[in-house]
């Protein structure tokens, strides 16, 4: 007695202990993580060089904003990117805003001057070299035109036109208004306006006026009052949006949850005192919450979410020891406690073995939900054996009610009899064609809830400013810029050949080396080439001069281009320096059906990156993983059951959740539902909560029909749980929720069906 009352105490200081360790930790800055990269496997099949470049490239792209305004009235579409621009600036979310490029005259034709020879495109060049008496003719009229206006330099700088192409060549398909320094498309009677943006990093010093959604909804507003259109994207948005369902998801399925199993618990025992019934759920809810912020340093929302699924599983403790007294005549709590004590660590042992394999996988957030799993049951158990009893000490229910004991009835009348053998036939070629049809699935479109609006926003702004978000490309590095970009021109030609699209630095600038053999190379032009020029008024000796000035004129480096205005555009093609002394840079290329860029990877210097598929096969090799640790708990599972009650009843007891297993795969084949890494999680913890029911069901000294109540009474409360998971927005959730339900339902029946 001394000894139980002792443990008592000691589990009630322990309960207030964690209760203070939470407020403690998640008063500090930074505990709840929203950063959906933390949701991906780790790095397994990339080299450390592939890896830095996609952390770098994602980052950049990351704390980008991209809006375009568009109306039909083009000075009213400058107005409003105008005032847009002003909310951007006055809400504290942005550390730099792109909205013009706006240099005075001099410093512009200071910019084509530098880059008018080293960006000359690669088509000008061939027709300077093979044609160029067809080159200066072109050259001649649009000068003599007076309505033309094509080369900002005059004729006494650029003598041999090269600076009208130096904005042929573009990263994006944009065109730059002179007069307000904006870039703009027009399509269909509409002209779009391009806004950029990057974000600021959120410090204590400097604080957002407003959310990003909430700028978003006040742009969308101001564009809507005008009669325009407003489209806007960036990995921000699309993080925001899914960090926002899920905190509302949580809380709505949170407080879901809890009402509907109170209302169940009140509606079978009839007494406010089963609210004590959710002490074990807080204790274990909070332990969880704290060893995954010791462990890990964050929580991740996405763990919250699925360990609200755990409401119904945590219950399911004290459940089984309180459905006893519903029938019982003279109850005792401490007693019916002790006698369940052995069952409920032999579950729980079975349980906790099924989640420390999971954390062995590579993917972080199942390790954070092992973690907040396992913890949260140990807690959960050692609330319910120590200190529920000394609440119900004098617990007594009335008499059970006329209709728990029709359900009791109707339990009895159907379970009691075997399986049919037609039955049991039938259910095996169901399971056999439903499990042949599965589809074995992982993709990371699964794991958030990407909104359509903003899917289409994104490719409709893709579109119209001509640019590749496309997350697959080829990596090149180099152990210099010079280098870089005339490897770039070797690949980007056999891409060319291979009629493959793409875009690339070196299809913008030459290297060094290219700029001075094409100098000598013009050097051989013979005055007959441009004798056009002469003409029209055109000293011959001056574009004589400026031929023979390419040769010994400075050339231009990469890093020098791209510090221009000009080069702005294309800083996102370069990486600059990573690992080893060596610089990077990306060739995006814009793939067509039975098309494929794999194959000009040599995985030395070259690197083939498309982060989806890559995830994709991380994710299977996980699921796999997952796999194989799930058939190795059963094992272990068989062994505990095997040294505890023998080999006929440990393989009774772990039948049921194996078959419930089984047969919730078939359910999905037959519905067509992917199984990925999720579904096989959900199916880890319906074997887990299988072998609950079973233990109890062997070993609980209860009338079997009480038995059968009790269970139900947990199955019911699980239920509730995970089938407000399987209406989450985040298909991943979802089908975590739906297998456990599905799961769970396959094992009380074919457990009530086994243990008769």
């Amino acid at each position: 007695m001394q000894k139980s009352t002792a443990l008592s105490v000691f589990s009630t200081l322990l309960l207030f202990a964690i209760c203070g360790l939470f407020i403690f930790l998640v008063q500090q800055d930074n505990r709840l993580q929203t950063d959906l990269r933390a949701l991906l496997p780790e790095e397994q099949g990339w080299q450390p060089i592939q890896v830095q470049a996609d952390q770098k490239q994602e980052a950049r792209f990351n704390q980008q904003l991209i809006a375009m305004v568009g109306h039909q009235d083009a000075g009213q579409a400058f107005k409003l990117a105008t005032e847009i621009t002003r909310q951007w600036q006055t809400s504290g979310l942005f550390s730099l805003i792109y909205d013009k490029i706006q240099p005075d005259l001099p410093t512009l034709q200071k910019e084509l001057n530098l880059l008018k020879s080293a960006t000359l495109p690669a088509s000008v060049r061939k027709q300077l070299l093979e044609q160029p008496e067809s080159y200066f003719q072109d050259y001649a009229e649009q000068i003599v035109n007076p309505f033309d206006k094509g080369n900002l330099l005059p004729l006494e700088q650029d003598w041999l036109g090269f600076g009208r192409f130096v904005f042929s060549t573009s990263a994006i398909a944009m065109q730059w208004n002179a007069d307000n320094g904006m870039l703009y498309t027009e399509q269909s009677g509409i002209t779009w306006v391009l806004l950029r943006g990057e974000l600021a990093q959120a410090t204590d010093a400097v604080k957002p006026t407003y959310s990003l959604l909430d700028m978003v909804n006040k742009n969308r507003i101001l564009a809507e009052a005008k009669q325009a259109k407003f489209l806007v994207s960036g990995a921000a948005l699309f993080a925001a949006d899914a960090k926002q369902k899920a905190e509302t998801e949580s809380g709505v399925m949170s407080v879901s949850g809890i009402s509907l199993t109170l209302i169940l618990l009140l509606f079978v025992f009839r007494t406010w005192r089963i609210v004590w019934l959710f002490l074990p759920i807080l204790v274990g809810m909070l332990s969880g919450v704290c060893a995954v912020i010791l462990s890990f340093g964050q929580v991740h929302i996405l763990t919250i979410v699925i360990g609200t699924s755990l409401v119904g599983v945590l219950i399911d403790f004290p459940l089984h020891w309180l459905a006893s007294s519903l029938f019982a005549a003279n109850w005792q709590a401490k007693q019916a406690m002790h006698s369940l004590r052995f069952t409920f660590l032999i579950s729980l042992l079975i349980t906790l073995v099924g989640y420390a394999l999971l954390g062995f996988t590579h993917l972080p957030i199942l390790k954070q939900t092992a973690l907040f799993s396992m913890v949260a049951l140990i807690g959960a158990i050692l609330t319910t054996m120590f200190i529920l009893p000394n609440l119900f000490r004098h617990w007594q229910i009335a008499s059970p009610s006329t209709l728990l004991l029709k359900v009791r009835s109707i339990l009895d009348r159907f379970f009691n009899r075997a399986f049919h053998k037609i039955t049991v036939l039938i259910l095996v070629l169901f399971s056999a064609a439903g499990i042949y049809q599965t589809q074995w699935q992982d993709d990371i479109r699964q794991w958030i809830a990407l909104p359509d609006e903003m899917l289409k926003e994104t490719q409709q702004i893709a579109r119209l400013a001509g640019v590749n978000l496309s997350s697959q490309y080829l990596l090149v590095t180099a152990s210099d810029d010079e280098q870089l970009l005339q490897k770039e021109s070797v690949l980007t030609e056999q891409l060319f050949q291979q009629g493959i699209a793409f875009q690339s630095l070196s299809q913008w600038i030459i290297s060094k080396a290219q700029q001075q053999a094409w100098a000598e190379k013009l050097g051989q032009l013979s005055p007959e080439s441009y004798a056009v020029m002469e003409r029209i008024g055109v000293p011959i000796g001056e574009i004589q001069l400026a031929i023979r000035h390419l040769k010994t004129a400075k050339t231009v480096s990469l890093d020098e281009a791209l510090k221009t205005q000009i080069g702005q555009g294309w800083q996102g093609f370069y990486l600059g320096g990573l690992e080893d002394n060596r610089v990077a840079s990306l060739v995006r290329v814009n793939l067509q059906t039975g098309q494929s860029a794999e194959q000009f990877a040599n995985g030395k210097d070259i690197f083939w990156q498309d982060k989806r598929a890559h995830l994709n096969a991380a994710f299977e090799r996980t699921r796999d993983q997952a796999a194989w640790l799930k058939l190795f708990s059963f094992v272990l599972a068989g062994i505990l059951l095997w040294r505890f009650w023998g080999v006929k009843r440990g393989v009774m007891m772990l039948l049921p959740p194996l078959l419930a297993v089984l047969m919730t795969i078939a359910v999905f084949g037959w519905f067509g539902f992917p199984i990925g890494l999720f579904s096989l999680f959900g199916l880890l913890l319906v074997s887990a909560i299988g072998v609950d029911y079973t233990a109890y069901m062997q070993t609980a000294q209860e009338p079997l029909s009480n038995k059968r109540i009790a269970i139900l009474l947990a199955t019911l409360t699980t239920l509730i749980s995970f089938m407000l998971l399987g209406v989450s927005s985040t298909p991943a959730v979802a089908m975590f929720g739906l297998s456990v339900s599905i799961g769970v339902l396959f094992s009380v029946a074919i457990t009530f069906k086994l243990f008769r």
